[in-house]
């Protein structure tokens, strides 16, 4: 029996019970790299008579209860009701936030978990940063931690010869999550936030280090991201097109590789139940049963556009950001898509007209080439990049409740710092 009419159904409606009536909370997500007092990677496992990360992990395991570990007994995450803590392939320690409406919650849980980690990195030497790369070390200087998921990822990215690899190694995010109505809110929210993006991507610009040496233009982590693998990365193919909907993000991840599979092939059910795909779509390797959550959500996870869709809308141009920049960015996420009014102002600028969208993927493209040409002096959906961050901010502010508006202003200055100074930089170059 074929399956994959069902299986298509059953990714769809899986999406779609992520569906509030309310919607106001917010998930947050932040990446960050652990390094040594002198700059140095911290790998997975001790060596050279210093911890490891599992070290770390092992630490935090008082107080984030839940334990996620691999068939050889390798810790790789926690969990409480505060939220999780998992490793990203170079075991970068990311904190998945709970769920919260308010900013202050959010930042009443991240900063408990840097009060439960960062005296025990201070006692042994180490500490965490920020930033959209790795701060000292080139990517593959850097080792994998012992999950296979990332051992088929490795493989794949050889075989297809992109940056994956420096992706997965020396690459740190902070990303912000949003629930949506319905459907309609789903794509309306997810377009809104992939125009965004290239904007969004500057106003949370942390690199300063790319491959060990300065980085001399903006969005390195941004554009990294976006090589990594034309099939599976960028702008959702058709997003903006009229008639886009979920069932069409799901028509894309079936007819994609999923990398590698989670389960045992129903032929052969003695058989591995991680497998590579074999250069197989995700439609043609589950077509054989149905689709349980767990294989559901292995597919989702394996795309990663510039914004995702899941049981939320999941918005991913910044880099790891230190908390007052961190919270701020939640803050103006909150403030412009939560609001209808900034939602409305920005569609009205993008030239939407009802559900009529003129944009398309090459336009975000364009957008991109645009910043890299002349910066906050570009030109992007016909407005400049500057007026852009002042407006996001402005809408932002007029949106949230009173106490939070002040967590918009370490945002705004680290972002404005940079307009300015690159508009004194330009005007000086050409004196």
């Amino acid at each position: 029996m074929d399956f994959t009419a069902q299986n298509r159904q059953a990714m769809i409606d899986f999406i779609l019970k992520g569906s509030h009536e309310v919607c106001d909370k917010l998930g947050v997500e932040v990446e960050h790299f652990v390094v040594t007092d002198k700059g140095d990677d911290v790998s997975y496992f001790p060596r050279n008579g210093q911890v490891g990360v599992v070290d770390v992990l092992e630490h935090l395991s008082q107080f984030y209860p839940e334990r996620t570990v691999t068939d050889d007994g390798d810790l790789l995450g926690l969990a409480s009701e505060d939220g999780s803590i998992t490793l990203e392939p170079a075991a970068q320690i990311e904190i998945s936030i709970a769920p919260f409406a308010s900013i202050e919650e959010i930042v009443a849980a991240y900063e408990r978990f840097r009060s439960r980690i960062d005296p025990y990195l201070e006692e042994h030497g180490l500490k965490l940063v920020h930033g959209g790369y790795h701060p000292s070390r080139k990517a593959f200087d850097l080792t994998l931690i012992p999950k296979k998921r990332y051992g088929f990822m490795d493989a794949y990215f050889t075989e297809i010869g992109t940056v994956g690899h420096r992706m997965m190694r020396g690459s740190a995010s902070t990303q912000v999550s949003v629930d949506f109505h319905d459907e309609a809110d789903a794509v309306r929210k997810m377009r809104i936030a992939n125009a965004l993006s290239p904007i969004l991507a500057v106003i949370a610009d942390g690199t300063k280090v790319f491959e060990t040496e300065p980085v001399t233009s903006p969005i390195a982590r941004f554009d990294l991201w976006r090589q990594v693998d034309p099939a599976r990365c960028g702008v959702v193919p058709g997003l903006f097109d009229e008639g886009f909907g979920v069932g069409s993000y799901v028509d894309w991840m079936l007819a994609t590789r999923p990398i590698f599979v989670t389960r045992a092939a129903a032929n052969d059910p003695e058989g591995p139940s991680l497998r590579a795909d074999g250069g197989k779509t995700a439609a043609e390797l589950y077509a054989d049963a149905p689709m349980s959550a767990e294989d559901i959500e292995h597919v989702m996870s394996m795309f990663w556009p510039d914004v995702r869709l899941k049981r939320f809308v999941e918005i991913r141009p910044a880099d790891s950001l230190p908390e007052p920049q961190m919270t701020g960015y939640a803050a103006l996420v909150k403030g412009i898509f939560y609001s209808e009014e900034s939602l409305a102002v920005i569609e009205g600028l993008l030239g939407v007209k009802g559900d009529a969208w003129s944009l398309s993927a090459e336009d975000t493209d364009d957008a991109v080439a645009a910043i890299h040409e002349d910066l906050f002096e570009a030109q992007v959906y016909g407005m400049t990049l500057a007026r852009w961050i002042k407006l996001l901010f402005k809408l932002a502010d007029a949106a949230l409740p009173e106490n939070e508006k002040g967590y918009l202003a370490p945002l705004y200055a680290f972002a404005t710092d940079k307009i300015w100074g690159s508009m004194q930089s330009t005007q000086e170059d050409k004196q």
